[in-house]
């Protein structure tokens, strides 16, 4: 890349990640609140554990939206435009977690507090769902140069969001007793989204529209219903969704449900909220590692292998939680979630983005993506929830995160990227044409598809831009089968 070119490309990665940070701040904010607090303001009438699964219950309500607003901004984001469409999301979700911090308790109002609590988090989740695929493309269109390594600085962002929320709770049970905590001390993370969301749309205004986007609307090769084009070829689509569910019954089991569960062993708070800052501090630091490691190694060897061990960590975390150890505990969440968990999320920005052409990639990252929220963030937590309850034991929670994970590996077989990665350089083709993000050949792909599209429709092109990462196509002709 020459001077001219790394300036853009600078703004565009530091835009992106910085508003991914603040973005999933908001969103695991809630979460730490789900477990901490929200349970005695919202639902002061159950029973400890029925309070606990009702506010896991309105936190899913966020992973059921992030679909919905994953189509909406998908669809938006391959019409008008990345930048746009993510200015968008990042000023929703800082009014959606500001209108929280102001909100009135069941004290106050009753049971129209909890109702209020739901909408609030349906927006935040419908703000969250276009964020990550946009943030992924605005930083990976701008440059084609170590996509992995480049790519994986947006998924640390979301650790550092993590990281955000749950050291604004361990500040606050650290300096608070319990009554100024919850009678006024949990509203201050919110309220202070304002601010950050500020700081963020600032960075992000000053950042470029893509080139790869632009190039397609200059060859006028925008599709009308991405959405529609990409559901006619899913199978990357479920590819991801079954890589990022698998992963994420895992990710938030350990993020969300551990943090009561182990209140139940008489752990204090601040052990849990220790290890979980621990674990996000160094997967932030490794992410962009684990993506140079997946540019010279490959996406899916890399992702199978870190979900794999996923999956063998799943009945030691439970072993290790019930010793009451606090050592152990915050060492284990530290490799489970630092070292493996961050692996396993490396390369997915530049493999996700490797599985679409570029007129309809918001629309299909956003989709397999965020459906896989659904599957592994909104359900797990209120299953293992559930199924603690119903035994007693927590042998059924470490089942259901293996099978996450061999749902996960299964969906790194599924995937197959078109040869639209910045990798697509000729020195990047190992064995049987095939590049480092799993995708075939160019060449090959294009006669495939070429051969069995309809005779009316229009012929492949490709990009002349020198930054592009992809052929651009007429409607989906490049996707694969």
């Amino acid at each position: 890349m020459n001077g001219a070119n790394r300036a853009p490309a600078r703004r565009a990665l530091v835009g992106a990640t910085a508003g991914t940070v603040l973005e999933w701040y908001d969103f695991f904010l809630y979460g730490t609140a789900a477990a901490l607090v929200f349970p005695t303001l919202f639902f002061p009438d159950e029973d400890p554990l029925t309070g606990v699964l009702l506010s896991f219950a309105v936190y899913a309500t966020g992973f059921v939206a992030r679909p919905l607003g994953g189509l909406l901004s998908g669809a938006l984001g391959d019409r008008i435009g990345r930048r746009r469409t993510l200015l968008g999301t990042l000023l929703v979700m800082g009014i959606a977690s500001a209108l929280i911090g102001l909100q009135p308790t069941h004290s106050q109002i009753g049971a129209a507090a909890p109702t209020l609590l739901v909408v609030l988090r349906f927006i935040q989740g419908a703000a969250t769902g276009g964020e990550w695929s946009g943030a992924v493309l605005l930083a990976l269109e701008h440059s084609r140069v170590r996509p992995g390594f480049r790519g994986a600085f947006v998924t640390s962002g979301v650790y550092v969001g993590l990281i955000l929320g749950n050291l604004a709770f361990v500040v606050l049970v650290a300096t608070l007793d319990e009554q100024a905590l919850l009678s006024w001390g949990w509203r201050v993370p919110f309220l202070a989204s304002l601010v950050l969301v500020a700081i963020g749309l600032v960075l992000r205004r000053r950042v470029g529209e893509s080139p790869e986007f632009l190039d397609v609307v200059a060859r006028h090769e925008r599709v009308h219903r991405p959405i529609a084009v990409v559901l006619r070829r899913p199978r990357n689509v479920l590819a991801i969704l079954l890589i990022r569910g698998g992963q994420n019954a895992t990710f938030y089991v350990v993020t969300v449900f551990c943090l009561s569960y182990a209140a139940t062993t008489g752990m204090p708070r601040w052990v849990t909220l220790t290890a979980l800052l621990v674990g996000a501090t160094l997967a932030a630091v490794l992410c962009p590692l684990w993506g140079a490691v997946g540019d010279r190694i490959g996406a899916r060897q890399l992702t199978a292998w870190a979900l794999a061990g996923l999956g063998l960590l799943a009945v030691p975390l439970f072993v290790v939680l019930d010793t009451g150890n606090a050592a152990l505990v915050v060492g284990f969440v530290a490799l489970l979630i630092g070292i493996v968990n961050s692996a396993a999320d490396g390369m997915q920005p530049a493999w996700f983005t490797a599985m679409f052409p570029a007129n309809i990639r918001y629309s299909g990252i956003s989709i397999g993506r965020e459906a896989g929220g659904i599957l592994g963030g909104a359900l797990a937590p209120i299953a293992a929830t559930a199924m603690l309850a119903a035994t007693g034991h927590w042998w059924p929670v470490a089942a259901m995160m293996i099978a996450g994970a061999a749902l996960g590996i299964v969906g790194t077989a599924v995937a197959r990227p078109v040869r639209t990665s910045p990798l697509a350089q000729p020195n990047s083709e190992g064995a049987g044409g095939r590049d480092r993000l799993g995708g075939v050949a160019s060449s090959r792909l294009i006669a495939r598809a070429e051969a069995s599209k309809p005779s009316d429709q229009p012929s492949l092109g490709t990009t002349s831009s020198a930054t592009a990462i992809s052929p651009v196509v007429s409607g989906a002709s490049q996707m694969p089968k």
